[in-house]
């Protein structure tokens, strides 16, 4: 389905403006909008697009060499609205060699237009389940 494959493309457009670390191209895929949220791995909730903004200027200023490769997406898309739920496979280059995160995210996008835009990303860590025997 056409209007499927529009969310992928917007989607995967918010990840590749992080793994590029490109403010112009994250600003791109958010709606301006006092609306809009962001909830990123343990921080408060980010109201509006200003702040938003600001949030990934910081993370692109302080944090280099990360790159994130989806898995297990999935979209639904109900009128203006969709949303896509997916895991985030994270790595980064530390002095210390690679180190991986997997986070679950879910970013939800209005149709503004023709175009899809990110009103709301909210990702969680996904925690380390460590069997008994290892405990």
């Amino acid at each position: 389905m056409q209007t499927d494959q529009e969310i992928i493309s917007s989607n995967q457009s918010f990840y590749d403006a992080f793994n590029k670390q490109d403010l112009g191209r994250m600003k791109a895929v958010w709606q301006d909008d006092a609306c809009a949220r962001c909830i990123h791995p343990g921080w408060p909730v980010l109201k509006g697009y200003g702040k938003i903004i600001q949030s990934w200027e910081d993370i692109f200023n302080h944090n280099q060499h990360m790159e994130i490769q989806l898995s297990d997406v999935e979209v639904v898309i109900h009128e203006d609205i969709a949303w896509v739920s997916c895991q985030e496979n994270l790595f980064s280059i530390k002095t210390t060699g690679v180190q991986s995160s997997k986070v679950h995210a879910t970013n939800l996008f209005q149709r503004v237009g023709d175009d899809w835009k990110m009103i709301l990303h909210h990702a969680a860590a996904i925690p380390i389940v460590i069997p008994e025997e290892f405990s």
